[in-house]
């Protein structure tokens, strides 16, 4: 934890650092993401990295391919999301109330709660805010400036994921998207 904060100190610009993971939000999502490409295994009580964590260090296309995958999401919803945010932030920067105001009618066309009412743009944002937090620290997302209306734009290395997710969401079944 202090390496992370050490070399992203701007993960907590509160006070002197972080106290427990729990407040470096930004590292929350790497649990999950290790679980579900299988990068670490675990015996007793110590984690390591498994053959595929050490085939992901070694291999840098696999490694950008695990990133994008875990940019686009694993529901339908957060696939839709995300195509829908990468197709209006490949043309121009978006504020991010414009960026949900661009992707929300495309998410309540295609998908229903489970009692059958539709997607409100507080659910969009939701899905959204996952979206663009982890291409944010990916480094596939810019913000210009923290404030609410900075627009948001894709980064240098942001283009290219997105034309692989493009590419992914395109060869994918059409049953998970």
């Amino acid at each position: 934890m202090a390496a992370a904060f050490a070399r992203y100190p701007h993960w907590f610009p509160i006070g002197k650092g972080p106290r427990s993971e729990a407040d470096l939000f930004q590292l929350a999502d790497l649990p999950e993401l290790a679980r579900t490409h299988r990068l670490v295994t675990k015996r007793h009580r110590t984690l390591k990295l498994s053959a595929a964590g050490r085939a992901q260090l070694a291999d840098h296309q696999l490694r950008q391919h695990t990133a994008t995958l875990a940019w686009l999401g694993t529901t339908a919803a957060e696939r839709q999301v995300a195509a829908s945010a990468l197709c209006a932030l490949w043309a121009e920067p978006r504020p991010r109330e414009d960026l949900r105001d661009a992707v929300h009618p495309v998410l309540a066309a295609g998908f229903t709660h489970g009692d059958g009412t539709t997607m409100e743009e507080k659910d969009t944002e939701r899905l959204l805010w996952r979206f663009w937090h982890t291409g944010r620290e990916l480094g596939y997302l810019d913000e210009r400036e923290r404030s609410t209306g900075a627009p948001i734009s894709l980064s240098a290395t942001g283009r290219p994921a997105a034309l692989a997710a493009f590419r992914l969401l395109a060869e994918g079944p059409r049953d998970h998207i």
